[in-house]
């Protein structure tokens, strides 16, 4: 008990966006979608960012789990967050060791998620030791939620309407949804850090990320080298 009390009191000090905790869910073993998928051939993956001290939840979606998909998925992220004036610098980004995130433990290559966190965002890359699930606790239980509340809850009828019910999940998530381990929305505990921020800085409306390739190659190859 005193240890959850400590966690708590660490990711209280952070500020706003200052540690994410990024990981890709699975949606082909999600029983109750799994015909739907099937049948309107949605996308495979999740890619999703959690803020761990406010909870703010941002999410983008794949047919391969590549390390391109996760790059693209920190240019959009980049990008969204520099049109309302949130800084990246500085701050975490964390991950498991998943080769869309990293290179093969005995290998000296760094992918290109990694350059895009250091170069582009400002940012560390930190990957947690192998098997160490608690580590990424906060986005784990946004894959709990996301799937008993949207997924098994709703249903598709076409990959548009699943892309906009997951746009209206991520913005009551994150700017209606109590948290209250966290002691209010994601949305005003953001505030906290970036006063007077509209609401849209926390509304980030999913995407198919490999349809982005052609619109982002140039800049990719550019932080790739």
């Amino acid at each position: 008990m005193e240890k959850k009390r400590d966690l708590r009191l660490v990711k209280q000090r952070l500020k706003a966006l200052e540690k994410l905790q990024v990981d890709v869910k699975y949606l082909d073993d999600i029983p109750e979608l799994y015909e739907e998928y099937r049948r309107h051939k949605l996308p495979k993956y999740q890619f999703t960012a959690r803020c761990v001290r406010t909870g703010a939840l941002f999410i983008a979606y794949g047919r391969e789990k590549s390390v391109t998909n996760a790059a693209l998925f920190l240019l959009t992220l980049h990008e969204h967050f520099k049109r309302y004036g949130i800084r990246l610098e500085g701050s975490v980004v964390q991950t498991d060791n998943g080769t869309e995130f990293t290179a093969p433990w005995n290998s000296n290559k760094v992918t290109i998620f990694t350059k895009l966190v250091e170069r582009c965002w400002g940012a560390h890359h930190h990957r947690i030791p192998p098997g160490a699930k608690t580590y990424q606790s906060d986005v784990e239980s946004s894959h709990r939620w996301i799937e008993e509340e949207l997924y098994a809850a709703e249903t598709f009828a076409s990959e548009q309407e699943f892309l906009q019910k997951a746009a209206q999940y991520q913005k009551w998530f994150n700017c209606s949804r109590y948290n209250r381990y966290k002691g209010n929305t994601p949305l005003n505990l953001v505030r906290e850090t970036y006063p007077a921020l509209p609401e849209e800085a926390v509304v980030f409306p999913p995407v198919i990320l490999d349809n982005l390739l052609v619109q982002y190659k140039a800049e990719l190859a550019q932080w790739a080298t």
